[in-house]
């Protein structure tokens, strides 16, 4: 489970913050520090009302940070401005990108590379009702729409995310078996037929698109909403661009729906692809995306937040 530490990691505590704010950016030390809280791969802890630090539980969490510090600004810029004739084509709007203000070096005992992020004050859409998730399906659509654009030739690519379905298909028949007697006939029956339209279906050809990586309901901030029901948020604010990447927009549009109900689902679908020419065979593999995405959720350990979407979907 995230919130246990696993052998050999750094325990992350106040005193640890402030000694490496001190030492390094002693202009943000007098800030106030929010509790640390662990997740998969780092520890956020709360600077002042604006900031936070990031700080990786692990080395290859550190491998994504230095992903996301080397690459997010180049991706802000690129969307930021767009070639001539472009702008506006794919989607009117582009995301905000959350990228790294300030960095840091292993000190004060501490071993990894860490940084110095924005805050964005709300709460994770996992923690939400499923009607109000819902209700941003079409804002959803937009920020990606706007961030699947054509990243440079030299864009990071990864072998979990964007690769076609091949790629994975060892991986998801270890989690498959895992999890299939689980299922009655029939539903089994039918997730194999959406996995089997995956992988037969006209594959990616091109050209890599940037991909958030991991567009999941606990990495969608909804500003200004609490967690029950309330009030329907604006438009939500993806975080974490630790698998950033280059590649297939498939993966992305799996992981993102699994944040709706059918409904919601189709009002993605339909926000998407608006004005673009219909690619059923992007959808056939973004929906094999999701059942691989469903199983990874549901064998996480009792009390993840993501693990009750991965097991609705499968059920």
């Amino acid at each position: 489970m995230p919130w246990e530490l696993r052998d050999g990691e750094p325990v992350i505590a106040p005193a640890l913050v402030r000694a490496l704010l001190n030492e390094q950016h002693p202009d943000l030390a007098h800030l106030p520090l929010g509790e640390p809280v662990r997740g998969w791969d780092n520890t956020m802890v709360r600077l002042g009302g604006r900031l936070a630090l990031r700080l990786p539980r692990h080395a290859r969490a550190e491998a994504l940070l230095d992903r996301e510090v080397a690459w997010l600004p180049r991706l802000a810029s690129q969307l930021a401005n767009p070639p001539s004739g472009t702008a506006g084509r794919a989607h009117p709007a582009n995301p905000a990108i959350p990228t790294p203000a300030r960095t840091g070096l292993p000190r004060a005992g501490y071993p990894f590379r860490w940084a110095v992020v924005p805050w964005v004050d709300g709460t994770p859409a996992v923690h939400v009702p499923l009607e109000v998730r819902d209700a941003y399906a079409p804002s959803l659509a937009a920020i990606l729409r706007g961030l699947h654009q054509p990243a440079p030739t030299d864009a990071p690519a990864s072998a979990f995310r964007g690769v076609g379905l091949a790629d994975i298909e060892d991986r998801f028949a270890q989690r498959w078996e895992a999890l299939v007697g689980d299922l009655g006939r029939e539903r089994r029956d039918q997730l194999a037929e959406v996995w089997r339209r995956a992988v037969d279906a006209v594959p990616f050809s091109g050209p890599r698109v940037w991909l958030h990586g991991d567009p999941h309901p606990n990495n969608t901030v909804l500003p200004g909403v609490g967690p029950g029901p309330g009030p329907m948020p604006g438009s939500p604010v993806l975080v974490d661009f630790g698998d950033l990447c280059a590649g297939d927009p498939a993966s992305d549009l799996g992981s993102a729906l699994l944040h709706f109900s059918p409904t919601g689902r189709g009002a993605f679908v339909t926000a998407y692809d608006a004005g673009r020419v219909p690619d059923p065979a992007l959808w056939a593999r973004a929906q094999g995306w999701a059942v691989n995405y469903a199983l990874i959720f549901a064998a996480q350990s009792p009390g993840e937040a993501l693990r009750p979407l991965g097991r609705d979907l499968l059920a």
